[in-house]
Formats: C-alpha cells, structure tokens, sequence
C-alpha cells in the first residue's frame, strides 16, 4: 500500500508541460533582454558607424555619455525670461519630483490603510468604499480642474506642489496595505497594549516595522512610474523639467547632432542607470519575508 501511494504521489520531473513553459519563459526573457542589450551596444558608436553596423559591436568604442552630460539641455521659459536646462539639474528634478512622490504617494494610503483596517468604524468603511468607487468609476476630463485648483492653490509649477497632489489613499496600494494590516494577527498589538504602548507607539514602532518590507516595495514601484514619467511634469512643471520629459524631447528633435539614434539610445541607457543602482540595492529587502519576527512562544 505504501508502495503504490507513493508512486500515485510522485510525478515526472520533467514533462511535457514543464518543458514547454520553460522554454516559453527562456523565448520571452530574450525577447525582453535584447533590445536592453542592443541599446546598450548602440550607446558607444557614433552616427556613421552604426550606419554601416547596426546589430553588430562597435570597432571603435565611443563615450557618448559626457557628449549628453555636456550638451544636452531644454531650452524653458520662466517669468524671467528662458533658460537652457541641462543633465544636471534634469537629474536633480527627476529625483526631487520621483523620490518625493513615490515617498508620500506610499505613505498616504499606508497610513489610511491602517486606520480602517484597525478602526472599523462606520467612516472607516466609506473610506473604502470610495476606493473601490474611484477604482471602478474612469475619471475623465479633470485635468483642466486639476491645472486651475493647482494654480489657485499656488502649487503649480512647483516640485513640492506634485508631492502634494500625489499624497492620496485612492488607487490599488490601499488595497495592498488594507490586505497586510487586516492579515497581521492581533498578538502583535495586544502584546503593545499589555506593555503601555498608546495608538502612535503600535503605529511607529510594531505595525510600521512589520510592513516595511510592502512599503518599500510599493515605493520602489512608484519611483519606477514617476521617474520615467514626462507628461505630468510637461504640463505641471514648465519650469522644472526632467530626464524624463528630456528623452521625450530629445524622441521628436532632428535638428541637431544629438537627434541620433546612438545618442538617443545614450540617453536612455543614461536614464536606466538609477533603477537599475536602486532595485540592486534594495533587492534582498525587498524580497524578503513580511512578518519575519516578531511573537516569541
């Protein structure tokens, strides 16, 4: 009996279906790994030689990067008159509107998401019922109300301005942290209260801790979608614009001799450079175990 339960049990290591998903997985993974690679080889010819070799690696290797850091800039008009931006204040904009965004537009609904998942009260259930309303309902034509709230309220044009805007609970992370708080189990914060801990200390010292993990993976997340954002800094930053908003300009421009597709794919590597830095350096963190520690038996 035990014999023949376990052969019941086993299955093939390797079947047909297994090899046919691996190999579908190993044809999509080549598929999105050789345009990065074939961008990257572009970045280091010039114009003639990837002209006569489009696919293949340069003979020569050029440093196309300190041409873009160098000459590269948008040209922007301000109260005071126009001014050439250029790659060093692009990255810093891109980094105070995508690190100051992803931060409060994570915070706000992880701070909301709490609140209703450990207050149940009748307004905690509003709250999450206007989630899900907004998530259904497609909210269309309110950028002009948007742009004349922003200038009314003096944050147009201004990088805090969109810190701002972007801090609020609608959309799909509160549902993400709503799952986390209400899946956490009761012992932790029963374990603060017995110790004297008030609502501010189980907030900031036990659930935060607990969702760190979740936090910094969303915020990891919406870096990634603000920094390679260029419409909302195209309409509400015209005076501040960024990397982003650079290659989109740099995509239509072919009037000069950075309009080629080797400086162009330059600029793209140049752009990739910090998610990539970011991801290697938060990665085991933000694969790690959620509520690893914690309740001593």
């Amino acid at each position: 009996m035990k014999r023949s339960r376990r052969n019941t049990l086993e299955r093939p290591k390797w079947s047909a279906f297994r090899v046919v998903m691996l190999a579908g997985l190993l044809i999509y993974a080549v598929c999105l790994f050789l345009p990065l690679l074939w961008a990257i080889i572009t970045a280091f010819k010039t114009q003639s030689e990837f002209r006569l070799n489009i696919i293949g690696l340069p003979k020569k290797w050029t440093w196309n990067f300190s041409t873009i850091w160098e000459e590269f800039y948008i040209k922007v008009s301000t109260p005071e008159g126009s001014r050439n931006v250029f790659v060093g204040e692009l990255l810093l904009n891109s980094v105070l509107y995508s690190v100051g965004c992803s931060f409060f537009g994570t915070l706000v609904p992880c701070v909301t998401a709490y609140l209703c998942a450990r207050y149940t009260y009748r307004f905690s259930k509003v709250v999450y019922s206007v989630v899900i309303v907004v998530m259904a309902l497609p909210i269309v034509g309110n950028l002009p109300a948007e742009i004349s709230m922003a200038t009314t309220l003096g944050i147009f044009d201004k990088i805090w301005g969109l810190w701002l805007m972007k801090a609020h609970f609608l959309g799909m992370y509160f549902l993400v942290f709503y799952n986390l708080f209400r899946s956490l189990p009761a012992a932790y914060t029963e374990a603060a209260v017995i110790d004297g801990a008030g609502n501010w200390t189980i907030m900031l010292r036990v659930i935060m801790p607990l969702a760190k993990n979740t936090f910094f993976t969303v915020m990891l997340i919406n870096f990634i979608m603000y920094w390679n954002d260029y419409q909302t800094p195209l309409i509400y930053l015209p005076s501040h614009p960024t990397i982003a908003l650079g290659m989109y300009r740099m995509s239509y421009t072919a009037i000069n001799a950075l309009a080629t597709i080797p400086m162009r794919m330059t600029a793209a590597v140049f752009m990739l450079i910090p998610t990539l830095v970011l991801f290697a350096c938060f990665h085991k963190r933000l694969l790690g175990n959620l509520t690893m520690g914690g309740i001593k038996g």
